[in-house]
C-alpha cells in the first residue's frame, strides 16, 4: 500500500504533447482547484446543516476565507492565458507566423471533450434518476452543456453541473487565443507590447465597468474575464523572453510577495465589483504568478510532487466535485461535533476531500489521462478497423 502511494504522483503525471511540464503551473492548478473545493464545501454544508452555531458562520474568519473560492476561477483563467500563449509566442517570436489553427483546435477538442462528455452524461443520468426529473425537459440543457452554449442560451448556471460555466468561458477564449497571441507577440519590442497590453487591459476594464459586463447576461461570457487571460499572456511573455524558460526560484523576497499578494486578493475580493478592486485583483494575481516562479519556499511548495499530481488532475476534480458534494453533504451534514462552525467544517472536509480525491484518481486514470495523448484518435481508429475487419 505504501509503495502504491509513493508511486502515485508519478502515475498521475500528466501526458503532454512533446512539451516540458511546467511544474509551477500544475502547482497553480492545485491552488485554483483547492480554493474552489473549499468554497463549494462551505456552501453545501451551510445549505444542508441543521446545527445552530455558537457564532454565525458568516461572521467567522474561516467562512470569510472559504467564500473566496472564486479566486480559483481567476487563477484558472490566468493559467489558460499562460499555457495557450506559449506555443504561439514561440512561433511568432521565432518569426514563424504559421498559426496551425486546425491542429490547435483539434487538439483542444480531442483533449477536453471526451472526459467532459463522459462525466456530463453520467451526471445527467444520475440527475434524472435520483431526482426523478423529466428526460425530455433536461436533455436540451445537457446538449447545451456539451456544446458549451448553456450560459449563452439559458443565461444561467448549468442545472446538471453548475461549475461548468467556466469551461464555456474557457472555450470562448480558446477561439480568440490564436488571434490575440498573433496581435500581441507580433509587436517585436517587448517593452512596447507590454505597455500596449497594459493600456488595452485597463481600457477594456473601463468599458466593462461602464457597461457592467460583469453582470448578466455577460457574466457567463469571456467579456467579464478577458483581463485574467491576458494577464496570463504577459506572464508567458516574461517566462519566454526574460527567463528563457529556465527560472531560478530561490529568492526569499518573492516568497513575501507571494504570501502578501495572496492575502491581499482574499481580502479585497467581493461581489461589489468596485473598479479599483477589480484592477487590483489582476495586478495581484500577476504578482502572485511571478513570485511563485521566482520565490524559494513558494516555489518548493508549488512544485511539490503531490501538489503537482493533484493540480495535474484538476480538470477531473473540477468536473465531479460539486455533484459529489451535493449527494455527500445531504448524508454527512447531520454529523455534529460541538456547535463551533470551524470544527464541523473541518470534519466535513476530512470526509469530503479524501472521497473526492479517490474518485478523481480513478476517473482521471480512466476518463482523462488516456485522452492527453494527442495520438489517441489515430490509435482508436486503428482499433475500430481491426475490430470490424
Amino acid at each position: 500500500m505504501l509503495d502504491i502511494l509513493r508511486r502515485l504522483p508519478e502515475t498521475l503525471k500528466r501526458v503532454t504533447s512533446g512539451a516540458v511540464i511546467i511544474k509551477e503551473i500544475d502547482g497553480f492548478r492545485f491552488l485554483a482547484i483547492f480554493t474552489v473545493l473549499i468554497q463549494h464545501l462551505h456552501e453545501r454544508f451551510i445549505k444542508y446543516t441543521s446545527i445552530t452555531f455558537t457564532q454565525p458562520a458568516e461572521t467567522t474568519l474561516t467562512a470569510f476565507v472559504a467564500t473566496r473560492g472564486f479566486i480559483g476561477v481567476y487563477v484558472f483563467f490566468m493559467i489558460s492565458g499562460f499555457i495557450l500563449a506559449l506555443p504561439f509566442a514561440k512561433r511568432i517570436l521565432n518569426q514563424n507566423n504559421e498559426l496551425r489553427l486546425k491542429e490547435y483546435f483539434l487538439r483542444r477538442l480531442t483533449r477536453l471533450e471526451p472526459p467532459y462528455i463522459i462525466w456530463m452524461t453520467i451526471f445527467f443520468i444520475g440527475f434524472i434518476i435520483l431526482r426523478n426529473e423529466s428526460f425530455n425537459e433536461y436533455l436540451p440543457h445537457l446538449l447545451a452543456n456539451l456544446t458549451y452554449t448553456h450560459g449563452i442560451i439559458y443565461q444561467g448556471w448549468s442545472l446538471i453541473n453548475p461549475p461548468t460555466w467556466t469551461l464555456e468561458v474557457e472555450v470562448q477564449f480558446y477561439i480568440l487565443a490564436p488571434f490575440l497571441a498573433f496581435l500581441y507577440f507580433s509587436v517585436s519590442n517587448k517593452n512596447r507590447r507590454r505597455v500596449l497590453m497594459i493600456i488595452f487591459i485597463l481600457s477594456f476594464m473601463i468599458i466593462q465597468q461602464a457597461f457592467e459586463l460583469y453582470r448578466l447576461p455577460w457574466y457567463l461570457t469571456i467579456l467579464a474575464y478577458l483581463q485574467y487571460f491576458l494577464g496570463g499572456f504577459m506572464v508567458a511573455d516574461i517566462y519566454l523572453t526574460e527567463w528563457n524558460t529556465s527560472v531560478k526560484g530561490n529568492k526569499l523576497l518573492y516568497d513575501v510577495f507571494a504570501i502578501a499578494s495572496l492575502i491581499a486578493i482574499i481580502i479585497i475580493w467581493d461581489w461589489e465589483f468596485h473598479f479599483i478592486d477589480r484592477v487590483a485583483e489582476v495586478i495581484l494575481l500577476f504578482i502572485l504568478f511571478i513570485s511563485v516562479f521566482k520565490g524559494k519556499y513558494a516555489n518548493k511548495f508549488f512544485t511539490n510532487r503531490w501538489i503537482m499530481a493533484i493540480g495535474g488532475m484538476c480538470y477531473t476534480i473540477y468536473l465531479i466535485h460539486l455533484p459529489i458534494a451535493e449527494v455527500l453533504m445531504q448524508l454527512t451534514s447531520r454529523i455534529s461535533i460541538t456547535n463551533i462552525y470551524e470544527v464541523n467544517l473541518l470534519v466535513q472536509a476530512a470526509i469530503f476531500l479524501p472521497i473526492v480525491f479517490i474518485i478523481s484518481v480513478v476517473g482521471y486514470l480512466l476518463f482523462e489521462k488516456p485522452f492527453m495523448d494527442k495520438n489517441w484518435p489515430a490509435r482508436f481508429k486503428k482499433f475500430i478497423q481491426r475490430t470490424l475487419y
